[in-house]
């Protein structure tokens, strides 16, 4: 059968009942000309993503799922949605044994690679959909209009935001020596993709403006990415109001006012004047603290990378303006390092190229140029053991000139 077929079906289903729709009582005037306010909740699958579970547990497959959106009620058996969502993405994948390594130097049985990676993406939802209600249209609006099973398309886009966690293990075995390494690395992680929903909720209205709302959705990402699903389903359950039904129309219509009626006239105005008296306010600022280097918080870099990312390092970053803002008198170096992987002749231009990174975000948010009194680059860290190799020596930070 077409894919189009089904789509037709419904187009002349509603052509060929739509003139015989028509309100009758509350529960359908609620849903004629209004305004609708819906939240829900409930659970999420997602599909076909290219970071699958490896060796890993299958409950974090089913990830909470919230939602809420605005409605227009064009008639009771049709209406138009605008809605955010908020769901996430979980996988793992656990290594029983790493790539074999070789090389000069290399005994057989030396191994590295990654023993755990932990990825996780946020989905912040926002869809546009109209919304058919089969029941009324089937029933040609007969029944009393507190049943509805409400089918649903449009499109929208996901905005997803995650970072994927690795523990490294390396074990190189050489003539003379076995060396075993430990290190992590964080790697964030954000794209943009459309999606077409299919909705299906099933509501009962137990008052006029209210109603108990129980379905799903189906999404299909068809310009899927490298880290997105291909397909998102969800279950919820919810309550559905309708904000402007005729009673609170009714209140906002004016009252009839006999045209023979005279307002009194009043030749007197009566002005108020306000006096505004000063009050003082003593103020008692603190003695300022010396600052130290403790007082000084760092800023770290991806490995091989001198881009400082001002996400990763949001808190440092504004402590540190904070601080330096704080104290105008304070002169200060800033000292670039790197980890312990690779050769000096990378690091040491790395470790100063990080240096500068900092020195032009600085400088950027309004710190003098003129209070930084060298900007240099230190090379591997003097860090000894497994952080020599983790992300806190590849840092860059600023240390005060006493």
């Amino acid at each position: 059968m077409n894919k189009k077929t089904p789509l037709l079906l419904v187009l002349l289903l509603l052509l060929s009942t739509a003139a015989g729709l028509r309100a009758q009582d509350p529960y359908r005037d609620a849903r004629t000309g209004t305004l609708g306010l819906r939240i829900d909740g409930g659970t999420s699958w997602s599909f076909g993503s290219s970071f699958e579970n490896i060796g890993a547990n299958e409950a974090n497959l089913i990830q909470p799922y919230l939602g809420a959106g605005l409605l227009y009620n064009i008639r009771p058996w049709v209406r138009l949605g605008a809605d955010y969502s908020f769901t996430q993405m979980v996988r793992e994948q656990l290594f029983s044994s790493l790539p074999a390594l070789s090389g000069d130097g290399i005994l057989a049985g030396s191994a590295e690679g990654s023993i755990y990676r932990d990825f996780k993406t946020r989905f912040h939802g926002a869809s546009l959909t109209g919304e058919f209600d089969l029941v009324e249209l089937l029933g040609r609006g007969r029944g009393p209009g507190r049943f509805g099973l409400w089918l649903g398309t449009g499109l929208g886009c996901l905005f997803s935001q995650g970072n994927t966690w690795d523990i490294i293990v390396s074990n190189v075995i050489g003539a003379d020596k076995q060396v075993v390494r430990f290190g992590g690395h964080n790697e964030p992680h954000d794209y943009n993709a459309l999606f077409i929903p299919v909705t299906l909720s099933l509501e009962y209205a137990f008052l006029p403006q209210v109603a108990l709302s129980v379905g799903g959705g189906y999404r299909f990402l068809p310009g899927k990415q490298d880290l997105a699903p291909k397909s998102q389903a969800y279950a919820k359950v919810g309550l559905v109001f309708n904000l402007t039904g005729k009673r609170y129309r009714a209140k906002q219509s004016r009252p009839v006012v006999d045209p023979g009626y005279a307002a009194p006239i009043h030749d007197t105005v009566y002005v108020e004047k306000i006096v505004e008296k000063p009050v003082e306010k003593l103020v008692e600022v603190p003695a300022q603290n010396e600052v130290t280097d403790d007082m000084l918080p760092f800023v770290t870099f991806v490995r091989g990378s001198s881009v400082l990312d001002e996400s990763v390092n949001a808190s440092a970053l504004s402590s540190l303006v904070s601080v330096l803002k704080a104290n105008p008198s304070v002169r200060f170096d800033i000292l670039g390092w790197t980890d312990h992987t690779g050769t000096d002749e990378i690091n040491a231009p790395l470790s100063t190229r990080r240096a500068e990174a900092l020195r032009d975000y600085l400088v950027g948010q309004g710190i003098d140029a003129s209070r930084i009194v060298t900007v240099e680059g230190r090379g591997k860290s003097l860090l000894t053991g497994e952080v020599a190799f983790s992300a806190i020596a590849r840092k860059a930070q600023a240390v005060i000139v006493k």
